[in-house]
């Protein structure tokens, strides 16, 4: 168990440093290549209520896809994190309406959404696998957040190709994607939302 706790350590710290090692305009290069793989996904495009993220530390840039979205009249939410640990969805308006939370990452202010009523959550990671489990940043906020969703909602891990291993070694409260889109390909975890 503490060799699992150890590489789990040190496997985060690898992809933080790889993707911190990326220019501004490979980011941006590779995040284009994930936002137009996620748009054809399907259950996006049938969506409504869709959460997503505000990226911080070279992750994966979706801000012109939930800026279009939010136009076309869709609701857009990202993940605040509450006192207690626990996270919610939030309409997101515009970043006029933003606050910094715990982690210095851009959360809105408003109202929590009901995680039933959400139709897909993009969701970011450090490392995911082939099973479609993902390592965070090790605080089991979205695990805890997924479990409150419809049985219905699609939920996608976004990264980059590098970021996709064999296994994580999961814990047994963690909750897998049902597909991973990155900058090269979609690993597909269940056929079910297609």
């Amino acid at each position: 168990m503490q060799d699992i706790l150890a590489w789990k350590k040190q496997i985060r710290k690898e992809m933080k440093e790889r993707r911190q090692q990326l220019s501004p305009a490979q980011v941006e290069q590779l995040s284009r290549q994930v936002r137009q793989r996620v748009e054809e996904l399907y259950p996006v495009q049938e969506a409504s209520n869709i959460m997503a993220y505000a990226s911080i530390g070279n992750e994966v840039n979706l801000l012109p896809l939930l800026e279009k979205w939010r136009q076309e009249g869709r609701t857009i939410l990202l993940p605040r994190v509450e006192s207690g640990g626990r996270m919610e969805a939030v309409i997101w308006t515009g970043w006029d309406r933003i606050k910094s939370g715990p982690f210095g990452i851009r959360e809105p202010l408003g109202e929590p959404f009901d995680p039933a009523s959400i139709d897909v959550v993009l969701t970011p990671g450090l490392v995911f696998d082939y099973k479609g489990y993902r390592l965070g940043y090790g605080k089991g906020y979205y695990d805890r957040f997924l479990t409150r969703l419809s049985p219905s909602a699609f939920i996608c891990g976004i990264g980059y190709e590098f970021q996709v291993i064999e296994n994580v070694h999961p814990h047994p409260g963690d909750i897998p994607m049902h597909w991973i889109v990155t900058d090269h390909s979609e690993l597909v975890i269940s056929w079910d939302y297609f």
